[in-house]
């Protein structure tokens, strides 16, 4: 539906620009994760074709981010030619490795149908992995997929679970539907104090922006 794509229309952007949106936050000083962060800073430059080496060398040493950034580079052609199979490959050796971005991934690729066939139960079974591990985007997603019953049973009350666990971690789109939930009494019950709390957060996080 019209509203489920527009909330989930975030993803696809960081899919094809992961490490632009910089979703990876890990730093050490390990040499993998040298060259990893060496690879960020070439995309950052638009130097795919350099950074993808930069991962490739990354990920054979044992780096999970960088597969998982090989994985949306080959899926979305950047820097390389486009090459789905490949693509979900990479991910998905750093997803069956317990990598909660890497699981995130896969979900919003089986939401979108983005190298992959389309399938909702899959998107559902990989981004409820990710938000075990309390990945925000995947626990926001998941909220999206209760409150639209995409790939699960429709259940307001989970939806509004989802969206206040990232939501009290800062959360944007989760603070949004917070208050909205709020406002109209749906997962919860209505207070409208607690929804001009929220819209107050929600002012707070875009002045961060």
């Amino acid at each position: 539906m019209d509203n489920t794509a527009t909330s989930f229309k975030f993803i696809l952007l960081k899919l094809l620009f992961l490490l632009t949106f910089s979703l990876f936050f890990h730093t050490s000083v390990y040499a993998e994760d040298s060259l990893y962060e060496r690879g960020k800073q070439l995309v950052e430059l638009k130097e795919y074709e350099k950074a993808l080496k930069a991962f490739e060398l990354a990920s054979k040493a044992g780096n999970l981010d960088a597969l998982t950034a090989l994985g949306v580079m080959y899926i979305g052609g950047i820097g390389v030619e486009q090459d789905n199979t490949k693509g979900y490959k990479y991910i998905k050796t750093a997803a069956d490795q317990s990598d909660s971005k890497a699981q995130y991934t896969l979900g919003a690729l089986y939401y979108l149908g983005a190298g992959v066939t389309k399938d909702l139960n899959k998107a559902f079974y990989w981004l409820n992995l990710a938000s075990e591990q309390g990945y925000l985007d995947a626990k926001y997603n998941l909220g999206v997929m209760y409150e639209f019953g995409e790939g699960v049973e429709q259940s307001y009350k989970m939806a509004y679970e989802n969206y206040i666990y990232a939501a009290r971690q800062d959360n944007l789109e989760s603070q949004i539907k917070v208050a909205e939930m709020y406002k109209t009494g749906s997962g919860t019950d209505q207070d409208l104090e607690k929804s001009s709390y929220w819209l107050k957060k929600i002012e707070a996080s875009k002045a961060k922006q």
